[in-house]
This record gives structure tokens, C-alpha cells and sequence, in this order.
């Protein structure tokens, strides 16, 4: 079959598009066969990729659905020829829009989908991670579902070993670009007195506790629990859980309480 000046490679990527809108692999043969032969009856392509007459007009059924393949039905005989690969292309934009649709009509009703998902799964889950890709992924998970707030017990003194001033730039710019406020409760460190300093710039309230009770961070997020550990082994863990996530709001927020916004260090 001549390709008219077609490749290999750019066959395949014809064929890559035409699989995504759908097609079947026969209506991919057709499609392929029907462009390069031109105007032709459903039987000529059928014979040029040896494909019985049912399963052909099937094919071009299907992608003359797609508008991919127009008919001539002034013909003597039923004469079809495919649209241009520019067709694909538009066709491919026409799909695009229609799952940004979807994409933005899901990502509407998500907080709703979410509790309704909580409520039938009751079950915790353990997520265990490692190495500084590992917590990226954590911190890049709690970005993505918080809701409104995150709880964040913190050693500004050990965390400082695994995360640099890009990653907490990257961190805040996001949770700010998300519109998620943060309440820190930091181990009384230097780092934690400057942190506090440029509280109100970054959205952020942050008490410092006494007696360093804590050298690894927690994050408190929606129905789940992030725990970072910096000690010789950099580790961290999530734990989708209400039950678990409810127990550790609470022993934040008694915490905080105790340590009020009034104090200083």
C-alpha cells in the first residue's frame, strides 16, 4: 500500500490518534487503506487489507460516525474517501473539550463525591514512602487534598535536612495558589522563630512549643495523617483514616490551645 508520503513513524502516530478517538483496528486498516487508495468502493478497500466485506463495512460504519470517511452516495456505486489527517486533528480538539467538560463538572462536585467516596470506605490505608522523591510525593498529596486548612506539627530544625528553600518556596506559592490556610505547631527552634516572623505574608499561624517534643512533622489533612520522619533513614507514611485523622485533630487543636496565639518566645 503506497503512503503517500507517510512514514513509518507518522503512520504510527496516525494510528496512536485514531485508537484514542476510538476506532477500532480495523477501522484503522480502512481508514489507512481508504486514504491512500483514494475514492474507492468499500469492497476495493476491504480487498486491499484482505478484510471480509461485513467486517468492512462495519469499519467504515464507524468511521464515517467519526467523520472520518464521507460517502458518495451520487455514485453508480457507493464510492466512500476519507477526510484529510487534518479531520483527526479537529476531531481530537472536539474531544479534548468535551473531557475538559467532563474534567471541570467533576473537579465541581468533588468535595461532595469525596464524602460520599469516605463514607462507603471505611477501611484505613497505609501509604509507605521513602528517599526525598517519597516525601515530595507526600507533601505533593497533602496539596492535593486538603480542603481549606492543613495541621502541621513541625521541627523547622531537622526538616531543614531533606527540604530545601525551593521546596518550601514551591510548597507555599502552591497552598497559596490553592487557597489552603496552614497552623503550624513548631518545636521552639531558631528556624522556628524566623518562620513564625513571615507568618501573616504566607497565610500561615504558627505557635512555637516548648521542649522540642517532636523532631519529625505531621500533617493533618482532610481524613488523612502525613508523618515525615528526617531521622537516618529520611521515611514517611499516610494513613487515609477518619477515625485516625479525628484523634490527631484533636490532640492538635488541645495543643494548641494550650500554647495560645498570645504567647511569645
Amino acid at each position: 500500500m503506497k503512503n503517500k508520503g507517510y512514514d513509518h513513524h507518522e503512520l504510527e502516530k496516525l494510528k496512536d490518534a485514531l485508537k484514542a478517538l476510538g476506532a477500532s483496528p480495523n477501522a484503522i486498516a480502512f481508514y489507512l487503506a481508504s486514504y491512500a487508495g483514494g475514492r474507492q468502493t468499500v469492497g476495493d478497500v476491504a480487498k486491499a487489507v484482505r478484510m471480509d466485506r461485513s467486517s468492512a463495512y462495519l469499519a467504515c460504519d464507524q468511521l464515517h460516525e467519526l467523520g472520518l470517511v464521507e460517502r458518495d452516495m451520487a455514485a453508480p456505486r457507493q464510492v466512500i474517501f476519507a477526510n484529510p489527517p487534518k479531520t483527526v486533528m479537529a476531531r481530537l480538539r472536539t474531544e479534548i473539550r468535551r473531557f475538559r467538560r467532563y474534567h471541570d463538572a467533576i473537579e465541581e462536585a468533588m468535595p461532595e463525591l469525596l464524602a460520599s467516596y469516605s463514607d462507603r470506605t471505611s477501611r484505613p490505608v497505609l501509604e509507605f514512602h521513602s528517599g526525598r522523591d517519597g516525601l515530595h510525593k507526600i507533601t505533593e498529596d497533602v496539596l492535593e487534598h486538603a480542603n481549606g486548612e492543613i495541621l502541621l506539627f513541625s521541627n523547622q530544625r531537622t526538616e531543614k535536612r531533606v527540604f530545601t528553600e525551593s521546596d518550601h518556596r514551591e510548597f507555599i506559592a502552591e497552598r497559596l495558589r490553592r487557597a489552603i490556610t496552614i497552623r503550624v505547631l513548631a518545636a521552639n527552634t531558631e528556624e522556628a522563630r524566623e518562620l513564625k516572623k513571615k507568618d501573616e505574608r504566607s497565610r500561615r499561624q504558627t505557635r512555637i512549643v516548648e521542649g522540642e517534643p517532636f523532631t519529625s512533622e505531621t500533617y493533618i489533612y482532610e481524613q488523612n495523617v502525613a508523618m515525615l520522619s528526617f531521622d537516618q533513614t529520611v521515611v514517611g507514611f499516610i494513613v487515609r483514616s477518619k477515625e485516625f485523622a479525628d484523634a490527631q485533630r484533636w490532640m492538635f487543636e488541645e495543643i494548641w490551645k494550650k500554647h495560645g496565639e498570645n504567647r511569645e518566645h
